[in-house]
């Protein structure tokens, strides 16, 4: 079986609308932290009590932590990796 290598450095860009907001928000994550707001969103979706969490996001240069409350969210739409 072949074990799949992800860069470290790599990043998926997530768009987020908010509630009450026409325009949707951009935001990379990191593989990881992608892969940790998916997981949780899904979680969200099927009733399992989590109603958000902070993540970590990459603005150009550095990295910043955002908190993001699922109930305020209204749609999510999953970008390429880069």
């Amino acid at each position: 079986m072949s074990e799949i290598h992800l860069d470290p450095v790599s990043s998926v860009a997530v768009r987020i609308r908010f509630s009450g907001s026409p325009a949707a928000d951009n935001y990379h994550l990191t593989l990881k932290e992608g892969a940790r707001f998916a997981s949780d969103w899904e979680a969200y979706l099927k009733g399992s009590g989590i109603i958000g969490g902070a993540y970590t996001i990459e603005e150009a240069d550095h990295s910043v932590i955002i908190s993001l409350n699922f109930s305020l969210i209204a749609y999510i739409e999953n970008g390429k990796i880069y």
